[in-house]
């Protein structure tokens, strides 16, 4: 069997889900346009073997037409692809990107390592001549997926027109996820593949070990995906791809437990690096579109706040200022839901812990945050006397958060608590933008940030 007759295969299948109304179409008819342009890339020479490309391509495609077969006969298939047909089958209704994200997880973190084994050899794995004229083709398949994603975007836009204004505010984030997606999978991929070589030739019984353990590793991550959210910026909170631990070392999170401190302290530092005018500058913006309820305006400050303050990657990032935003808005109405306010800042404060090692329990720190949320509206609607439960609650999120002296951040709270006041004030006034409270404000949140990182560096 050739590349040509794999497109004839996914070409007549595509026919019949799509008459079928199947789930599996968005997928299926992506992979086959995506097939067509490796196939397109071989005919004008791409690569440095295309034989071996083209042997290699209908491996990889034949893994996962083997699955949709087996499932569609009602048949097991691997955990992954159960994870992924199955969503397609329960929740149809699906953004088409969902079900196209589901399918990349599974077929590429599962099928391709597999289908580079069926072409490569381990004598090929442990010649690095060899091995590195694979890996050239295989980065030239990376940057013919890529430059499919524009075009694929505009399909998946087809299929779900009736996109929100979130959906297109996403929407360059989402094409640049998905390329760094192709890039650091693809990686992990070979990475894997090198891990199931070095089994196959220790003997089977070491081989299906290693490949259950990528079998469940790839199942949860379908999984995780199938939840609501965001998915792609998840894509970039998790990582991309997953990754066979080492022979002989431990998995990735007991590695980094056994880092020691010297290396949580290092990514602990730059937790402590912020500039306090800047940050006090735009939590004042956040603060003002916060009040005005422009949702809008405020996912874009809290994009700035949180990269500013917290020092994350973009895409962590941008998940983060969306967990922030869902937050806020969960909070803001009088009948609120404070439950899932705290739900949405724990899953924020677990991108702090993946990125700097801090805060170690996430769901303490996002009770802390709600904390001081609520004596703030206690105290903002004539229900607190005094600041002082709403400075202590501030500090003691400052203590955990920045593991210092709860005493020693108690002034930075104070004024953060004293712009809360002009914040509330300016409210009172009828939220004007161009009011001197937002001055006065601005002024009082920059001293609590010049305080905190004086505290903090103590």
């Amino acid at each position: 069997m050739g590349i040509d007759d794999v497109l004839a295969r996914m070409t007549e299948l595509a026919e019949e889900l799509r008459r079928e109304g199947d789930g599996r179409l968005p997928f299926h008819a992506t992979y086959l346009r995506t097939t067509q342009a490796v196939a397109d890339a071989l005919r004008a020479g791409a690569f440095e073997d295309p034989d071996w490309v083209e042997r290699w391509d209908v491996a990889f495609a034949g893994r996962y037409l083997d699955a949709l077969d087996a499932d569609r006969r009602g048949e097991a298939v691997p955990e992954p692809w159960a994870v992924a047909f199955g969503a397609a089958a329960a929740q149809p209704d699906l953004p088409a990107v969902r079900h196209v994200l589901l399918g990349m997880n599974a077929h590429i973190n599962y099928d391709l390592p597999q289908a580079l084994l069926a072409v490569i050899t381990d004598a090929e794995f442990a010649d690095p001549q060899a091995r590195a004229r694979r890996e050239a083709d295989h980065r030239r398949i990376d940057e013919i997926l890529a430059a499919r994603v524009g075009a694929e975007d505009a399909e998946l836009q087809h299929l779900d027109p009736a996109g929100t204004w979130r959906d297109t505010a996403m929407a360059p984030l989402n094409r640049m996820a998905t390329r760094r997606f192709l890039r650091e999978s693809r990686a992990k991929v070979w990475a894997n593949a090198v891990e199931l070589s070095k089994a196959r030739k220790t003997g089977p019984g070491a081989y299906e070990t290693r490949l259950g353990q990528l079998e469940q590793l790839c199942g949860r991550r379908v999984a995780d995906l199938v939840r609501p959210g965001p998915v792609l910026l998840r894509l970039a909170a998790g990582g991309f791809g997953v990754a066979l631990p080492g022979e002989g070392r431990p998995p990735a999170r007991a590695a980094r437990r056994a880092g020691g401190r010297d290396v949580a302290s290092r990514r602990a530092s730059k937790l402590r690096s912020f500039d306090p005018v800047r940050v006090g500058s735009l939590e004042t913006q956040l603060w003002v579109t916060y009040y005005r309820r422009q949702w809008a305006p405020f996912l874009v400050a809290s994009v700035r706040v949180v990269h500013g303050t917290f020092g994350m990657d973009w895409f962590r990032t941008f998940h983060g200022a969306w967990l922030v935003l869902r937050a806020n808005q969960l909070w803001a109405p009088k009948q609120n839901d404070p439950a899932a306010a705290r739900r949405c800042m724990a899953r924020f404060y677990a991108l702090l812990l993946l990125t700097h090692g801090a805060p170690a329990d996430p769901v303490r720190a996002a009770r802390l945050e709600v904390d001081w949320w609520a004596a703030h509206r206690e105290r903002q609607h004539g229900g607190a006397d005094t600041d002082g439960p709403l400075i202590t609650a501030l500090a003691r999120l400052y203590a955990y958060l920045y593991d210092a002296d709860e005493a020693a951040v108690r002034p930075a709270a104070g004024h953060r608590a004293r712009a809360m006041d002009i914040s509330d004030q300016w409210v009172g006034e009828g939220r004007e933008p161009a009011s001197p409270l937002i001055a006065e404000e601005r002024a009082e949140l920059v001293r609590s940030y010049a305080s905190l990182l004086a505290a903090v560096h103590r």
